[in-house]
């Protein structure tokens, strides 16, 4: 077979089952097919053909490593049993999942990356992403595809997109704008993809894909901000620094359409536009398909259009053909204006009509696209559009009878009336982008790729001052409102527009359409509207519009006329109403219309067009003072209008200016009119702003202006307090900079001429007066003006003069120094303090005027005495913000807000200046040791957070925690810019800013301090002791608090592994202080050296916990990370070990003696206070070196080692004993295996661990050595126990196994005292059995804990966290879990261990507590219960089965091998399914069956039970069974047995056995039949020959237990000889047949008719076993027996069959009654089977006179009064009837309930023969035994004797019992429950027990045991 050239993917991704082996024949042609084996795994992606095809191709997943597969189709290195390629379809059969929904991709679906060598970094990054996500991920995600499509859909898109980058990259495709966009798209899919499958963000340079380290010249703070954006959003960091400043770019919006849904007729197109609800807003673009992939942009909207609703509107028109009386005008070609034939003339005496083409409207649909634009996703989005058509509705409104023209409108605004669905027309489907950028030309230039099909692209409606000029009018048609008697009511029309006169006039309808000198509109009916907008274009002066109205069939009906220009004006924007008149003049309606002037350099407003007048405006009458009117109303002209004329109206201001040079009244008024006017243009876009620019850079020639400006400064700066002028001030507080350069750019130009009033040497002293007024403002106390609105102007001045006095500086460099400079911000500062010290609001403006001084010059670039004194100063100035929180603080929400605003702005002015300082700070270390004086209150106001974020009070307000939305680090504005939405494929991890802030800010001044190690950290001071010690507490409790995760996330991996290098730094440095100043004498033992010995401790635990973190654990990681973590931060754990021995050893003694036997240099001394002590958090550095143990890092290990071997001759020398260090280690190891338990479980052993041990301490006589070995072994001991737990698979399968290791590991921590770890895997217990469902074995581990605690009240207990225990006494600790075992015991049915509980805290109420009220409340739950095990429904109650099963083999692990157990199945489970079940578990494990039993020897006289053998021992004795190698099962089922004395047992009733019988629960039997010797050969099932043997298994623990299993502690082994087996074979039979019959007669119901039919014809016509002849002749065969135990047995076995015939006879008699008609013959062919089988024993009934049920069984009828004495008891008979056998298999009990024949009367006992009884209700019936022994046995011939009766009955609801009669203990029969007939007591009292040959005739009843 030849392999495809094209594949064809699949519906959906396939699974398949290869149904045969397949082996490729040509392995160069096929070198992708795969090799196939029976049964391997495959899932089908393509196929070759869509018919019939014959290759497959996808992914296999074969049983077996693929060694003969080549390498190019194995799926990475990871599981070789994974590949993809090709396969023949014949070989394989598909099995689809109807769940998968993934439309695979037609390429191949996995890429193979390989090693790149070049030298982009983003290639090696997407080859390292592809190598993990495919073998890795991909194949898991396929195997559980129908749980994770999604999931598997992403990652196939994002595995697609990485390749088609690597491949464009590699082959050079791209452009350099497109490569870096390439580039970055690819860094954004790998954190796309990364924290889709781990949650690990990785930071990579957007520009280069390269990981970012923190290194050399990298920005740290900008690492941090991306490392949060990349873990928390969607959008690109650049994305999220240009939000802010973004805001105001325009927006654009590219729309593409993909089909038209509906009938398309030739002739349709469609125009597209956008509008709002009330207003167009766009032009249109056309589309002529209806299929066509269409793709058009939307450019230049504003932002605020994307705030509210906004449509997209697709209107569809259709051709039709119309008569006019005007020649057809062509487009015009090339610009050229073409105007109309006859134009401006009135109609011709005989017009000549022309056919032209028209258009009607379809169809109209509308889609919101406002949250498009909003959120400028990098993805198309999808959308449909409904269409919808006019509905003409008769009296409807006016907009209802609109129509066309205002259904956009209508369905804009929701309205329903006059729509109905489009019958041609159904939807469209579009998709939408947005993009935000201040030009589109320059964003389409930037990916040409993306923008190169683009259509069309449709302006706004409103000038956006880009650098594309415009002079446009959009006139919006409405409809004419005609008189009535002009146009017939459904007469249709259009409109044409054209120049009056000829004039270069164009008219178009969309972008895309070619001007016209004519424009036609659509057809639209008379009292339509028409609703379309036409652009006019280009606007010539004097040139008017003439709009002429026609009908269809070519009438002119009128004209009107729009004027363009009025008196030189352009026609201003607005609605307005035009008359519509005839060729006669007379009026006949009006048009609507509305106009919007788009332009750029036209303006209509009566004030700007009077202040470019102003001239002319002054020599008017009243010249000046009109004038100064049109000054004072420039407040109030539109902002565009300004903007189109900038150059004019400041050459108009400057020009008056210049006029009225000295005039106070009009310098004030331009002054206030060019304020105004600069703050409209400074709060535009950078286009708008550019324009102001170049105007002062290159336009303004105004030195005269020089003065008035700054003395027009000074006095609206002196009169701020002013309300009249405030509005002026506060704009120019805001625009003070561009003042400042109008007056810069005077001065430099004109600075030599004399006209200048102002002398050379004191202008910097104007200016600095200038400056001091500022100072004024903001020094001034809002406090001190008693007038609330005079305060609150003050503080907005204040508040902006901070906010904008920095922009001021860059204005004045040419008029001072850059020291100067620096003394005005200084001052300006200064003079802010005392106006900020009252207002909080004003103090967080201040710290962002203070942030603003770090963006100039003159930190960044000036020189370096200069950068010094900033740096200096801002640390004074920002020292007094950094504290921890007050109490006030942390009072409400809104206070501990403020606090973490003040203290994260006080975060962004340092980092702001440590990213300058950052990549300088070798060079300029003397400037950055000056801010570690900040560390002390950094590191303060860190511990101080992370304290109140634990704070309960506060936890809920501001705890870190998953947030929904985040903002972003570091920000540089007050108010912060609007948090960012949460990314919700975001690992949920809890976050604080503020901690992620201070964390880099101790980083680098730890970095800082490496530098400049003289810098004091007391305001440059030297630190006292104390200080000293607090800081670096405090420092190290930061550090400590890094590594736990404390601070952020530990998945944004760049970040958390730069903080680990940079903290290893810090603990660098904090070292050589300890060594060097605190070094403890006396071995710090004195009470003074006390917080050295904690400082010390806090430094090792901080080290240990860096070297010991996972995040540094590289050889476990995947390749992305791997190389992450290499790249940021080296091997930090070899100079962490490194640096831990050193300081280890700086502590100790010189070695002298002993010490050095071990190879130990420096032991004992200061080391001693760190080697057994537990601190208060419970930290102990023997358990932490334990863990670094467990590392798999060499080095650190062989660091770990030595210190461990110190630690312990450390603690010998100076205890004498290791108890403390072996709890220590168990501690370190049990943590270990419970935080990563299959990596312990496969590396860390006894092999590597306490054989390495054992080596440092050679076996000597030296005591040290003993203790050393005694302490491994029992190490050695938890170990083996730890690996067997946690080596488990982790399935559901082995908790049985799971729960056996765990209770040996318990016992074993137990005997260590070790209760902490003892309690918490008695809950881990509990867990895993709720989980399972299990609730009964819940509470037995619950009892675990509870037996713990002693009942005493003077004992107090500490809370438990772990579970969650408040403080208190022992007596109420163990009440408490009592409490909580007895509804864990109620959860799993368990009634029985609920009342030993029960009965426990009775005992304790009673003797302990002396608490009667818990007393009475335990004894009636204690009674309840006992009340309702006599019900029903206690009865059927579904009860587990059980099972015995032996483990053979060395396969198993120790806790199974060589021994055997009961376990506890599931309810209803049958052997079968147990074993199935096994076998999941150990699927390599076989089931082997039991050995066969000796053979009994052919005697006669051999005992009925007699023991064989007897086991003691849990294990099997087979000891060539027990060591074979492999796994080997023995399963057997058992039924529960009971006790000797509960077999024994005579009148209990069901419920009563059942109960008592799980209270007890450790004895199990098994029996089955075996031959005698004699006849062990012959294939006959003679009943002579069949003896049972019984196993009987006692159990170490009683069930129900924690495991569900319990160890067989002893054995016993019973045969039962044939005469046993025969009789306890019929009394079974007997008892089903009686249960059948019962149930018919109580429920008549087909079924249980036709059950007694099926049974009843069986026993008549086969009965038991071959019939009752076989029994028959076991009597004859054992007749010749004299001994008294075969005499016993035949008796019994004579009993037994009379017994059967009797309750056959009964049931026959049932059976009659409820048999229908058509069996009918079949019940009489039974009668005749019945009496000829069975002759004798009827014969002997009759003479009996049975009663059953009250029924004589040989008459048929109701017994009469003579033999009532008999009919009183047996009338009560319930179906719980049993007939029981002391030697027979135990059942569990089921009552059912039944109706038997009524009787209803009342009982009195009067003689002591009778058993005395109460009358009870029928809610509580007694239950009733009779026990019966027959006097003779039952002869074959029909004379049969009678048999004596002894009878017993128990009266279980009052719990009184009578003694039985007879004292020949026989096997009895239980009586079920029914109405006990008051009369029993009294026919019982008449009957004469013991005579055989008198009236009183003996009654054997019977019963059946019901089973499950």
């Amino acid at each position: 077979m030849e392999q495809p050239a094209i594949w064809y993917p699949l519906p959906v991704c396939s699974h398949a089952v290869a149904k045969k082996s397949y082996t490729p024949t040509t392995p160069s042609s096929n070198s992708f097919a795969l090799p196939l084996r029976l049964n391997d795994e495959l899932f089908v992606l393509e196929q070759s053909s869509t018919t019939d095809p014959a290759w497959y191709r996808g992914y296999l997943f074969s049983q077996q490593p693929l060694s003969d597969v080549g390498k190019s189709v194995i799926v990475g290195n990871l599981d070789p049993r994974i590949a993809v390629g090709i396969f023949p379809a014949s070989y394989v059969t598909l099995a689809d999942s109807p769940d998968t929904t993934i439309t695979p991709p037609s390429h191949s679906p996995i890429p193979f990356a390989d090693n790149d060598t070049v030298d982009l970094p983003i290639l090696a990054e997407i080859t390292a992403a592809l190598e993990e996500w495919c073998p890795r991920h991909m194949h898991e995600l396929l195997r559980s595809q129908t749980q994770n499509n999604a999931k598997l859909a992403t990652m196939s898109t994002l595995i697609a997109d990485l390749v088609h980058t690597r491949k464009s990259l590699l082959l050079n495709l791209l452009s350099d704008n497109d490569k870096s966009e390439a580039v970055k798209s690819a860094v954004w899919t790998l954190v796309r993809g990364n924290k889709l499958i781990s949650g690990d963000v990785i930071v990579r340079d957007e520009t280069s894909g390269a990981v970012r380290t923190g290194r050399d010249d990298d920005d740290l703070v900008q690492l941090f901000r991306d490392q949060q954006v990349m873990a928390l959003s969607t959008h690109s960091s650049a994305h999220a620094e240009s939000e802010s400043s973004g805001a105001k770019d325009l927006l654009h919006l590219m729309m593409r359409v993909s089909r038209f849904a509906g009938t398309w007729e030739d002739g349709m197109y469609a125009k597209f536009y956008i509008c709002d609800k009330k207003r167009i807003i766009s032009e249109a673009v056309q589309v002529d398909s209806g299929s066509a992939d269409f793709k058009a942009l939307f450019v230049d909207l504003r932002p605020a259009v994307a705030k509210d609703d906004i449509f997209m509107v697709v209107e569809v028109y259709e051709t039709i053909y119309m008569t006019t009386q005007m020649q057809p005008v062509r487009p015009a070609e090339q610009g050229q204006w073409t105007g109309p034939i006859n134009a401006g003339q009135s109609a011709a005496p005989q017009p000549q009509s022309y056919t032209i083409q028209g258009r009607r409207g379809v169809a109209v649909g509308i889609v919101d696209v406002g949250r498009v634009l909003r959120e400028k996703a990098e993805l198309e989005r999808e959308m449909v559009i409904r269409m919808f058509a006019a509905k003409q509705v008769e009296g409807g409104s006016n907009e209802v009878r609109g129509g066309w023209g205002t259904l956009r409108t209508r369905l804009a605004q929701g309205s329903a009336d006059g729509i109905q669905r489009s019958p041609k027309l159904d939807k469209v489907h579009v998709s939408f982008r947005a993009f935000a950028s201040p030009n589109w030309l320059v964003l389409t230039t930037a990916s040409p790729s993306l923008f190169s099909d683009l259509v069309a692209c449709p302006k706004p409606l409103f000038a956006t001052f880009s650098t594309v000029t415009r002079d446009e009018l959009y006139l919006t048609l409405g409809g004419v409102s005609f008189a009535s008697h002009v146009v017939r009511s459904k007469s249709l029309y259009y409109l044409t527009l054209s120049a009056q006169q000829p004039a270069p006039i164009m008219f178009r309808d969309s972008e895309q359409q070619k001007p016209s000198s004519t424009w036609t509109s659509c057809v639209v009916a008379r009292d339509e509207k028409v609703g379309e907008c036409v652009c006019i274009s280009p606007l010539t002066r004097g040139t008017d519009v003439v709009i002429t109205v026609h009908t269809v069939d070519g009438r002119v009906i009128g004209q009107t006329l729009f004027p363009l220009w009025v008196e030189g004006v352009i026609a201003k924007d607005g609605p307005r109403t035009l008359s519509v008149t005839n060729s006669q003049g007379l009026r006949i309606g009006t048009l609507d219309i509305s106009s919007c002037l788009v332009s750029t350099a036209l303006s209509a407003d009566e004030t700007l067009l009077a202040l470019n007048q102003w001239r002319r405006v002054r020599n008017s009458a009243n010249g000046q003072t009109a004038l100064l009117n049109v000054l004072r109303q420039i407040d109030y002209v539109g902002e565009s209008e300004i903007i189109k004329l900038l150059p004019e109206v400041l050459d108009s201001l400057f020009g008056i200016l210049a006029w009225k040079k000295g005039n106070i009244d009009f310098e004030d008024s331009v002054f206030a009119a060019l304020v105004h006017v600069v703050d409209v243009i400074s709060q535009k876009g950078v286009n708008v702003r550019s324009i102001l620019d170049d105007y002062i850079q290159g336009h303004f020639n105004y030195p005269i202006a020089l003065a008035p400006l700054l003395y027009g400064y000074q006095r609206l700066l002196s009169n701020h307090v002013d309300p009249d002028v405030g509005v002026y001030v506060r704009s120019l507080l805001k625009i003070g900079k561009y003042i400042l350069r109008f007056i810069s750019v005077s001065w430099d130009k004109y600075q030599s001429q004399e006209s200048i009033s102002i002398a050379l040497g004191t202008f910097p002293k104007v200016l600095r007066h200038l400056f001091q007024q500022l100072c004024r403002i903001v020094e001034q106390d809002e406090a001190d003006y008693d007038d609330p609105d005079t305060a609150a102007t003050i503080v907005a001045h204040q508040t902006l003069a901070l906010d904008h006095f920095a922009e001021y500086l860059p204005e004045l460099k040419s008029f001072f120094t850059d020291s100067e400079l620096l003394e005005l911000a200084i001052d300006f500062m200064e003079s802010s303090a005392s106006g900020c010290s009252s207002n909080p609001q004003l103090a967080m403006h201040r710290l962002v005027f203070l942030q603003s001084y770090t963006k100039l010059w003159l930190f960044s670039s000036s020189t370096v005495e200069v950068r010094k004194e900033l740096a200096s100063q801002t640390i004074v100035w920002i020292r007094p913000y950094f504290s921890a929180p007050t109490d006030a603080d942390v009072a409400t929400p809104a206070a501990w807000n403020a606090w973490q605003v003040k203290v994260r702005l006080c975060c962004s002015v340092l980092a702001h200046q440590f990213r300058i300082l950052w990549p300088l700070r070798e060079s300029c270390s003397e400037i950055c040791g000056l801010y570690v004086r900040l560390l002390p209150e950094i590191a303060a106001t860190f511990v101080a957070l992370q304290h109140e974020l634990k704070n309960p009070s506060i936890r809920a307000i501001a705890a870190p925690k998953f947030k929904h939305e985040f903002s972003v680090l570091f920000p540089e504005t007050f108010p912060f810019p609007p948090p960012r939405p949460v990314d919700t494929s975001a690992k949920k991890m809890p976050f604080d800013e503020l901690s992620i802030e201070l964390t880099l800010l101790q980083a680098v001044l730890s970095e800082f301090a490496t530098y400049d190690a003289t810098a004091g950290g007391n305001g440059g001071g030297a630190l006292t002791e104390h200080q000293a010690i607090t800081l670096m507490s405090n420092v190290l409790s930061m550090c400590d608090a890094v590594i736990r995760g404390d601070a952020f996330p530990t998945n944004w991996i760049s970040v958390y592994i730069f903080l680990h290098r940079s903290i290893l730094s810090c603990l660098e440095f904090i070292s050589l202080v300890l060594v060097e100043l605190f070094l403890p004498h006396n071995d710090g033992e004195d009470e003074k050296d006390e917080q050295v010995v904690h400082i010390w401790y806090k430094f090792f635990r901080t080290l240990m916990g860096l070297v010991g973190s996972e995040a540094l654990a590289m050889e476990s990681f995947a390749e992305q990370k791997r190389r992450a973590v290499w790249a940021v931060a080296d091997d930090v754990r070899e100079r962490g070990a490194l640096l831990l021995s050193k300081m280890w050893d700086s502590i100790g003694k010189d070695t002298s003696g002993q010490e050095t036997l071990y190879k130990l240099r420096r032991v004992g001394g200061f080391q001693t206070r760190f080697v057994a002590r537990k601190w208060c958090d419970g930290f102990a550095l023997v358990g932490q070196t334990v863990e670094l143990w467990g590392s798999q890092h060499e080095i650190l290990r062989m660091h770990a080692l030595g210190l461990l071997r110190s630690m312990i001759v450390c603690e010998w020398n100076a205890r004498k004993r290791l108890d403390d260090i072996q709890s220590d280690i168990i501690d370190a190891l049990e943590s270990m295996f419970h935080k990563n338990s299959s990596l312990m479980a496969d590396s860390f052993s006894k092999g590597t661990f306490v054989d390495v041990l054992f080596g440092l301490f050679p076996v000597s006589d030296d005591p040290l050595c003993i203790e050393v070995h005694k302490m491994l072994t029992s190490v050695s001991r938890l170990l083996d126990l730890l690996v067997d737990l946690h080596s488990l698979p982790d399935t559901n399968a082995y908790n049985d196994d799971r729960i056996l290791c765990t209770l040996n590991l318990m016992q074993f921590l137990k005997d260590l005292d070790r209760e902490d770890a003892f309690v918490r895997y008695v809950h881990q217990l509990i867990q895993m059995q709720e989980l399972s469902g299990h609730y009964a074995e819940a509470g037995l581990a619950l009892g675990l804990h509870a037996a713990m605690y002693e009942w005493r009240t003077d004992v107090r207990l500490p809370a438990l966290a772990e579970p969650k225990l408040l403080a208190q006494t022992s007596f109420d600790r163990r009440e408490t879990l009592y409490l909580q075992m007895v509804k864990y015991f109620a959860l799993g049915n368990a009634p029985e261990l609920a009342l030993s509980i029960y009965k426990e805290l009775a005992r304790v109420y009673e003797s302990i507590a002396f608490d009667l009220d818990k007393l009475a409340t335990v004894s009636a739950s204690i009674a309840k219960i006992y009340r309702e095990e006599l019900s029903a429904s206690a009865a059927a109650r579904p009860q587990p089965q059980f099972f015995r099963v032996v483990y053979h083999g060395l396969g198993f692990h120790r806790a199974l091998r060589g021994k055997q157990f009961i376990v506890q199945g599931k309810r209803w489970e049958k052997l079968a399914e147990f074993t199935d079940r096994l076998q999941n578990v150990y699927p390599e494990a076989r089931v082997v069956t039991t050995a066969k039993s000796t053979p009994i020897a052919a005697n006669k006289h051999v005992s009925s039970a007699s023991t064989l053998s007897t086991t003691s021992s849990s294990t099997i004795g087979d000891t060539e069974a027990a060591n074979v190698e492999g796994q080997f099962l023995q399963i057997t089922a058992v039924s529960p047995e009971p006790t000797d004395a509960l077999a024994a047992a005579v009148g209990i009733g069901p419920n009563e056995r059942d109960f008592f019988l799980r209270s007890d629960l450790r004895r199990f039997s098994v029996s089955r039949p075996v031959k005698s010797v004699a006849n062990a050969a012959r294939a006959s099932c003679n009943p002579a020959d069949i003896w049972v043997e019984k196993t009987v298994f006692v159990t170490k623990e009683a069930f129900p237990t924690i495991l569900r299993r319990s160890v067989i502690q002893s054995s016993e082994i019973t045969r039962v000889s044939p005469l046993t087996n025969a009789a306890d074979s019929v009394s079974r039979k007997t008892s089903e047949i009686l249960h059948i019959a019962r149930q018919a007669l109580s429920q008549p119901d087909e079924s249980h008719s036709a059950q007694l039919s099926m049974v009843v014809s069986g026993a008549v016509d086969a009965p038991v076993n071959g019939g009752v002849q076989q029994y028959r002749a076991l009597l004859a065969i054992y007749a010749s027996d004299e001994d008294a135990e075969s005499q016993e047995q035949k008796k019994r076995l004579d009993n037994a069959i009379v017994d059967y015939v009797a309750v056959l006879k009964y049931a026959l008699l049932v059976h009659a009654r409820v048999v229908s008609s058509a069996l009918r013959p079949l019940h009489d062919s039974l009668i005749v089977l019945f009496e000829r089988n069975f002759r004798a024993e009827l014969r002997h009934l009759a003479e009996e006179c049975r009663v059953i049920d009250g029924m004589d069984i040989i008459s048929g009828t109701r017994a009469d009064r003579a033999s009532e004495d008999a009919r009183s008891v047996l009338s009560v008979l319930t179906p719980q009837t049993t007939v029981m056998s002391g030697a027979s298999s135990q059942h569990w009990l089921e009552s059912s309930s039944t109706t038997m024949l009524p009787h209803s009367s009342k009982s009195k006992s009067t003689t002591p023969s009778a058993v005395s009884t109460t009358p009870v209700t029928s809610s509580s019936l007694p239950s009733m035994q009779l026990s019966h022994e027959s006097t003779t046995s039952l002869p074959l011939d029909r004379n049969a004797s009678t048999s004596n009766i002894s009878v017993s009955v128990t009266n279980l609801s009052q719990q009184e019992s009578a003694p039985s009669i007879s004292s020949n203990k026989a096997p009895s029969a239980v009586l079920g429950q029914d109405s006990i007939a008051s009369r029993m007591g009294r026919r019982i009292s008449k009957m004469k027990i013991g005579s055989t040959k008198q009236h009183h005739r003996s009654v054997t009843t019977l019963g059946s045991f019901v089973e499950k």
